[in-house]
């Protein structure tokens, strides 16, 4: 089975570095997105995330490539990812807005739109945010779902 994801930015950041949320070594992030690059799972982006990607994610990378420890070729990989046609699924268009929406964090609310518009599977390092989208009856019944990268890894390892 093929699985769509959408993948916030701190999954991106911590991948970069080699940590968790708390900072402390942790390859999580990394190994999947490695093995999301290596199968054929695709990450999909609507107009907002594709906005924040480009603005965000992209040059906090190379800012945090300068500035902090590494891990080797994963800043490259991220670009691999992005600029790799069949692994991003670009939707240009605004993702619509969902019944009782206000229960999901306002900072995160553009991930879990992008998400109910593709039932997409969200891989986040926010535990509050993950409980938020898991306990929201509306987004379940689409098939929304949002899991750490550590159990996101067995979902990309499936060829």
């Amino acid at each position: 089975m093929k699985y769509k994801f959408i993948v916030d930015e701190n999954i991106f950041y911590c991948a970069v570095r080699g940590v968790d949320e708390h900072d402390r070594k942790n390859l999580s992030s990394a190994r999947f997105l490695v093995y999301l690059l290596k199968n054929c799972h695709k990450i999909y982006l609507d107009k907002e995330c594709n906005s924040r990607f480009q603005k965000s994610i992209l040059t906090r990378i190379q800012r945090i490539s300068k500035t902090k420890p590494v891990l080797p070729g994963m800043d490259l990989l991220i670009q691999e990812i992005i600029h790799t046609s069949e692994k991003i699924i670009w939707d240009f268009s605004d993702s619509p807005q969902f019944p009782e929406e206000e229960h999901i964090p306002r900072k995160d609310l553009y991930i879990a739109r992008c998400a109910n518009h593709f039932s997409a599977r969200i891989v986040t390092l926010d535990r509050e945010f993950r409980e938020k989208i898991n306990d929201h009856a509306y987004l379940g019944s689409k098939g929304v779902i949002a899991i750490r990268p550590e159990d996101a890894i067995m979902l990309v390892m499936e060829i």
